[in-house]
């Protein structure tokens, strides 16, 4: 069996996008392989297809169905890249994204040899605290719940327990805390305004540490606003580089949410299995 792929750097969140028509039912299967060390090797996978919603481009599917901010803005930089977007110096382009019912429209930049990506995130449904016990102790973690995802936050200055401890301790707790197919761990360290990201997502069985978390930035994005109660721009440093979230807010609510990174198409061809 042979696939087309399109591989993509945002923000080193590498991105593998199968361009293949392929059946669903087929997704998880070829992702887990593709995705290995012995092959194309990547972060995360997604399938291209026809959009339902004739102003949409595109339609990114994820593996397990979740919405992903930077492998949105990876379709994006893809059909400005490959022509299939209308383009000059800068351009918009809308697509259809698993976990959100809504087109998504995404500005690209052209800039030398990369693109400037940035996107309008979908607002999160409520932002709460979780309380977990870890190691005897109890902490209360801010939950951001956003369509497709759920992003807890953890102040690395406030909690000194093992990531990996904490990480394995909210797992155990999925159910409780998300209703959502995927679940992510922001580790923030205030002072530096830089994030350690970490992603499951359930159906498709995947548990990595990022190099950069586009919804985790988003998230993060939102939580501030919301402790402020004013608008942020905030630049959030990653592994992979730094992404910029904007997040507005009005009567204690995110009316507005958007990330903007940098993306680079890193190689394209086929991949075999």
């Amino acid at each position: 069996m042979e696939v087309d792929f399109v591989k993509i750097s945002p923000t080193q969140n590498m991105t593998i996008l199968v361009t293949s028509p392929l059946d669903r039912a087929e997704y998880r299967d070829l992702a887990e392989k593709i995705m290995a060390y012995d092959n194309v090797y990547a972060e995360q996978v997604g399938f291209v297809e026809k959009a339902l919603n004739p102003q949409a481009l595109a339609r990114l599917q994820m593996t397990g169905g979740e919405f992903c901010g930077n492998a949105s803005l990876a379709l994006c930089a893809y059909l400005v890249w490959k022509g299939l977007a209308e383009s000059n110096d800068e351009c918009t382009v809308p697509i259809e994204v698993s976990g959100l019912d809504e087109v998504l429209y995404c500005d690209i930049k052209k800039v030398d040899n990369f693109f400037l990506g940035k996107i309008k995130m979908p607002v999160p449904d409520h932002i709460k605290d979780y309380c977990v016990e870890i190691m005897g102790k109890n902490h209360n973690f801010p939950v951001v719940y956003m369509p497709g995802i759920s992003h807890v936050i953890v102040d690395t200055e406030l909690v000194v327990d093992n990531m990996e401890t904490i990480v394995d301790t909210l797992l155990l707790n999925f159910n409780s805390i998300t209703k959502e197919d995927a679940l992510g761990v922001m580790f923030y360290e205030k002072k530096h305004s830089c994030i350690k990201p970490f992603v499951y997502v359930k159906t498709a069985g995947t548990m990595v540490w990022e190099r950069g978390c586009g919804s985790g930035t988003a998230a993060l994005g939102a939580y501030l606003a919301h402790c402020f109660g004013k608008n942020v721009k905030v630049g959030i440093a990653q592994p992979g580089g730094t992404i910029t979230a904007e997040a507005d807010i009005a009567e204690g609510r995110i009316i507005n949410l958007t990330i903007e990174g940098k993306i680079m198409i890193v190689a394209e061809g086929k991949a075999f299995f």
